[in-house]
């Protein structure tokens, strides 16, 4: 519940802030819903429906040689708090445009690949043994990466396809990893 709760104060915190104020800083934010485990990368014991909050920043010049990607702040929240798992993640993201003007004036599709961390809330190595429902992760902090194809309706607003994974890569001895896929919708400052 606490993440729950703490996500609807973010949420409504920056819905309170003028727009003008993420101008410069924040380049894009996301909302989504997202299908909790999917049994894809991993085995799926978790249900449930994930809300999805992504911020992600301009680019600074100094990853240019890299091109470009953007700083990249998010969390995904499931809606059974203390049953299932949330984590918040950061990392970097990479976005491709193509077919530009491909149904009307000045949109274009894109596909975007990020790549980083994250630290979720439910336990180290650990899984309910009474009901086999929570999944032991095998650490506190893990890998993150996600994966998007979208469409961008004008130079604002976006939706897209997206999933995501956290697992720790095979570094301890228990890695079953969560996958989630869903929708997610953008608005680019």
């Amino acid at each position: 519940m606490r993440g729950i709760k703490l996500a609807w104060f973010a949420a409504a915190l920056v819905a309170a802030l003028p727009l003008s104020a993420f101008a410069g800083i924040v380049d894009e934010a996301k909302i989504g819903i997202l299908d909790h485990d999917i049994a894809i990368g991993g085995d799926h014991k978790e249900c449930c429906v994930d809300v999805n909050l992504e911020a992600l920043f301009t680019s600074p010049d100094f990853l240019s040689a890299v091109w470009s990607p953007r700083p990249t702040l998010g969390a995904t929240i499931n809606t059974r708090p203390g049953k299932a798992t949330s984590y918040g993640y950061f990392g970097l993201t990479w976005e491709v445009d193509f077919l530009r003007n491909a149904i009307m004036h000045n949109d274009n599709f894109y596909a975007t690949l990020g790549v980083g961390g994250a630290v979720h809330d439910m336990g180290d190595n650990t899984t309910d043994t009474s009901t086999a429902t929570i999944k032991g992760l095998g650490g506190r902090i893990l890998f993150h990466e996600e994966a998007a194809l979208g469409y961008r309706i004008n130079a604002t607003y976006s939706v897209e396809a997206f999933f995501d994974h956290i697992s720790d890569a095979d570094l301890t001895t228990r890695n079953p990893g969560l996958s989630n896929l869903g929708m997610r919708f953008g608005y680019k400052f």
